[in-house]
């Protein structure tokens, strides 16, 4: 069973997020003014009485579904990738404490799932998946933060501890975003000082300074990854990759200054 959700209820979670030092009254206020469909989506998730773990590891995956992905081939590639990443951790001891999102994103912002069991995850197939249009990258970004912020107040209040780590993999820069890369920076700040994130940034391509894009908003070098190489073949090592590093993630507790989100 998952918990529904809406904007007043949403607008109470972020308000609880800020009495507890995870985000300030100007990002809060900023949240609040964004509380669209997409969010109140992505802030749903398994309801908490069907919550058996001590404590929680979110895992939201953000996957570009613009129409570069298309035109370069790489449809098949990130889906196989996904559906890798949810194997692992299927297989990862770790598997009964992880609720895990899927979203993907283009001119328009989908959320598949908010978090659910690793066995409850979509896989995607070319039903579900396909590359065309722009990349609000920043507007992803920032949604889905907000909905993670939400529902992880949803489990604190609960009394369940949480942490989160929250992953976006593209192969462009932002088209097409309202938000800015000012605007993810500050709440990626925010949340990282707060010590229960873990964010981390994928670039695929040789034609964009991904690096520099990540560090505008806010992702620490040690957890930003790229690979020039978009064969199909080496979409799946990163999405490979990506999953032993959430993996790993999982086990550890969030520490500033670390090693980041790819480090040994």
């Amino acid at each position: 069973m998952t918990t529904s959700t809406d904007s007043a209820t949403i607008q109470s979670l972020l308000s609880g997020a800020q009495a507890a030092g995870t985000i300030s009254a100007a990002t809060s206020q900023a949240l609040t003014g964004h509380l669209g469909a997409v969010v109140i989506a992505g802030a749903a998730g398994l309801a908490m009485e069907d919550i058996e773990a001590s404590d929680v590891t979110l895992v939201t995956v953000l996957i570009d579904a613009s129409s570069s992905i298309s035109s370069r081939g790489l449809e098949d590639s990130v889906r196989e990738g996904q559906n890798l990443l949810v194997d692992a951790f299927d297989k990862a001891k770790e598997k009964d404490s992880v609720l895990m999102a899927l979203w993907t994103f283009n001119d328009e912002l989908r959320v598949h799932h908010a978090y659910v069991p690793v066995d409850a995850c979509t896989r995607l197939d070319k039903a579900s998946y396909a590359g065309l249009g722009s990349t609000r990258l920043y507007d992803t970004w920032c949604d889905a933060l907000a909905a993670n912020v939400a529902y992880a107040q949803r489990l604190r209040d609960s009394g369940t501890p949480c942490k989160s780590v929250v992953v976006v993999i593209t192969d462009g820069e932002d088209c097409g975003s309202r938000r800015t890369a000012k605007d993810c920076a500050k709440l990626s700040r925010e949340l990282l000082a707060s010590e229960q994130f873990t964010l981390a940034f994928v670039g695929v391509g040789s034609d964009v300074d991904f690096r520099a894009v990540a560090k505008k908003m806010g992702v620490p070098d040690g957890s930003v990854a790229v690979q020039a190489n978009t064969s199909p073949t080496a979409l799946r090592q990163l999405f490979h990759m990506v999953s032993q590093s959430a993996i790993r993630a999982s086990r550890a507790n969030v520490t500033p200054g670390g090693t980041g989100f790819f480090g040994p």
